[in-house]
């Protein structure tokens, strides 16, 4: 998945999150309209606003500035709103989608014997 620009980013780790522009904005101790600009890109992010969102969305900095956002493997994507809160927990422990995903391979394997 290609996101595009600081902005964009924001706005999609803010609704998995479900945070609201008015809860994002009052975490961080801003207006509403600012955090619209942000996610507009209609005002420049210093690197302390980007590292206080961050904090409060609970992600690296690196994540809301790189061009990719990782997505889940094929196998996991059917679960859904599942991924996102298992996913941070792996993520939290060091363990990527691929691993995930050869792990759910060998399962299958066996559960076919």
């Amino acid at each position: 998945m290609l996101v595009n620009g600081y902005g964009e980013k924001i706005k999609l780790y803010r609704k998995l999150r479900n945070l609201s522009q008015d809860d994002l904005g009052e975490k961080l101790g801003v207006t509403k309209s600012y955090i619209s600009k942000l996610e507009n890109e209609k005002t420049p992010i210093s690197l302390e606003t980007l590292g206080k969102i961050a904090e409060v969305l609970s992600v690296d900095p690196k994540q809301l500035i790189n061009n990719k956002i990782q997505e889940p493997p094929e196998v996991l994507k059917e679960a859904g709103a599942e991924w996102i809160i298992l996913g941070k927990k792996m993520e939290e422990q060091g363990i990527t989608p691929e691993q995930i995903e050869q792990w759910a391979k060998i399962v299958k394997a066996y559960e076919k014997d």
